[in-house]
């Protein structure tokens, strides 16, 4: 039986990186960078007002005191896009607004909450320093600075700060095609009513929607009979993608027949019995360019074993790296067999120096953790037991 981290390389070392494609930045959202993105113009573009207030020459104010303050006849009013083309003339200030450019001839900015005006004239009684509250061209990101890295995926964030640059279209990695079915006679369909022996199917329409937020491009093959010949079927469907997910009939069992399916497809068995629990019947073949899984069909283990097994593999696909494992703190105690890496999801909570895990030992725990803290705490093979306050390694979801 393969250890996981064997299992891991081997998948990830039988896949290689997907084409890319030029897609809209508009369009992009949740897709994988296949090159960096660099800024074509800084930003701001030019010196910009920080405030709503009025911009005068701070040379003009040198002699400015509260007893004999600098008085500054007002000007034109100059607003966000507009310009001005002639330079304010000396002891001149002008009306100006948060985002306006600004003009030649002025290097400072009073806001509007501090500023004096007696009969349109600005009465400054302090000298005013060069460059305050003005943001300078370029201050924020510099011209071919790099927005975001090849291999990063594109958030709102991201795409936004590509968007205010001038940038219109990325090069993206094509997302991975993966596709899911559960055979299994005693599974009902969402909306169906409960029968005496069945149960709704709930990981084949949670790890299509997982999949679908991890970037990549899912097909739901539905509820399959416990046949191997309507296994072999939904198969079929998906091997023009690449990846397929069979979700249950992988053990030993009278009606476990992904082994079977996959040999009718045609597909090569990489390996079959993983030392990991849950997921010691995880089994993996290759079917020309398509890897197919056959995990457990329980969803506590679905999940474990998708995100360990599955989602690897097709983060390889879009050129991604290994993920790293965090150092954090055992908040409570995980028992476990010897002789196999068990998976445990753990919810990490902001602690010093390093984040607490804290184990989380059921499904219903994993949906109310918040976004962002899940994580799975992956144990020694050689540890039976692991107390509170023991360091260990923890890989965020």
């Amino acid at each position: 039986m393969l250890s996981y981290h064997l299992a891991l390389e081997q998948v990830r070392q039988t896949v290689s990186p997907l084409a890319s494609e030029r897609v809209a930045l508009t369009d992009a959202l949740g897709r994988t960078l296949a090159a960096d993105l660099l800024a074509p113009h800084p930003m701001p573009p030019f010196d910009q007002s920080l405030m709503d207030g009025y911009a005068a020459r701070s040379r003009d104010t040198r002699t400015a005191t509260a007893a004999q303050p600098v008085r500054l006849p007002l000007g034109s009013t100059l607003t966000a896009g507009e310009t001005l083309q002639q330079p304010v003339p000396p002891r001149q200030a002008i009306r100006i607004m948060t985002g306006a450019p600004m003009p030649p001839g002025v290097d400072a900015v009073v806001r509007l909450e501090d500023a004096v005006i007696e009969d349109n004239i600005l009465v400054i009684g302090q000298p005013l320093r060069r460059g305050q509250f003005i943001q300078r061209r370029g201050a924020e990101v510099k011209p071919l600075a790099v927005v975001c890295k090849v291999g990063e995926r594109l958030t709102p964030q991201r795409i936004g700060m590509a968007l205010a640059l001038g940038l219109a279209e990325a090069e993206v990695v094509r997302p991975p095609r993966v596709a899911f079915v559960a055979p299994g006679d005693e599974l009902l369909p969402p909306g169906a009513s409960l029968q005496a022996g069945k149960k709704w199917c709930s990981n084949l329409y949670a790890l299509d929607a997982r999949a679908r937020e991890l970037g990549y491009e899912s097909r739901n093959l539905g509820i399959v009979p416990d046949t191997a010949e309507a296994l072999t079927a939904a198969l079929q469907q998906g091997l023009a993608g690449d990846a397929v997910v069979i979700l249950g009939a992988s053990g030993q069992g009278v009606h476990d027949y992904a082994g079977r399916a996959m040999a009718d497809v045609g597909a090569s068995l990489m390996f079959r019995g993983v030392a990991i629990v849950p997921g010691r019947s995880t089994a993996v073949a290759r079917h020309r360019q398509t890897l197919i899984f056959g995990l457990p069909g329980s969803p506590w283990a679905a999940f474990i074993t998708f995100e360990m097994l599955v989602r690897p593999a097709l983060d390889a696909l879009l050129g991604q790296p290994a993920k790293l494992p965090l150092p954090a703190v055992l908040a409570s105690d995980v028992s476990m067999r010897r002789g196999a890496t068990h998976f445990v999801p753990v919810r990490l909570q902001p602690s010093q120096p390093d984040p607490e895990a804290v184990p989380l030992r059921d499904l219903l725990a994993v949906a109310r953790a918040e976004a962002g803290a899940l994580g799975m705490l992956m144990t020694p093979s050689n540890r039976r037991h692991l107390p509170p306050g023991s360091r260990v390694r923890v890989l965020p979801l």
